[in-house]
């Protein structure tokens, strides 16, 4: 009975990851007029498995990207999703923070540790991983505009998503992601 209490802790970790299967992207609802769009957790999805194959191409540690982008939204699940117009910066980083310590809290300290030094790079953004998975983040994000563009969403509306993403990764030493993006542009010229 001991035994089974003492893993019970767990199971608050395991609901905030759950919850992000039905956190809906709400940039993708609000500025791209998609009801049913993608959740956090697919979103996640998405860039664990694009992460893991670029990461072992570029000769990266993939279990430490995955692990990094695995924990990336993970707050997101106790504070919801935000638009960048919706809060500042210094706001959103405040409640993350604050969330990812209460959703970190039921873990054995050994793996919280690990896990807070992980999310802790993602959001100051000050190694090449870090800012791999950044990369990634929208990378996935320009990716997923083009799988709404093909469904019939507007370019429009679109646009502005494949603008950000491709402004952001200009400035990355892994031009693997430019030349993706560059061959998507130009399938979808002859669609």
């Amino acid at each position: 009975m001991g035994l089974v209490h003492k893993e019970l802790r767990y199971l608050a970790f395991f609901h905030f990851i759950l919850q992000l299967k039905s956190l809906k992207r709400k940039g993708w609802v609000v500025n791209a007029k998609i009801p049913d769009a993608e959740s956090v957790a697919d979103h996640s999805y998405s860039m664990c498995a694009i992460s893991m194959i670029l990461s072992d191409i570029l000769n990266l540690d993939t279990e430490r990207v995955m692990r990094m982008v695995i924990l990336h939204d993970l707050a997101e699940s106790k504070i919801g999703d935000f638009t960048p117009e919706e809060i500042s910066k210094e706001e959103k980083r405040m409640q993350e923070k604050n969330a990812m310590n209460c959703i970190l809290s039921s873990l054995p300290s050994e793996n919280r540790i690990i896990y807070e030094e992980i999310w802790k790079e993602y959001v100051d953004n000050n190694t090449d991983l870090a800012r791999f998975v950044h990369e990634i983040d929208k990378f996935e994000m320009a990716l997923q505009a083009r799988q709404y563009l093909m469904q019939g969403t507007s370019e429009k509306l679109l646009a502005p998503f494949f603008e950000s993403a491709i402004k952001y990764l200009k400035g990355s030493k892994h031009v693997i992601f430019i030349e993706i993006l560059k061959a998507l542009k130009s399938n979808a010229l002859k669609h």
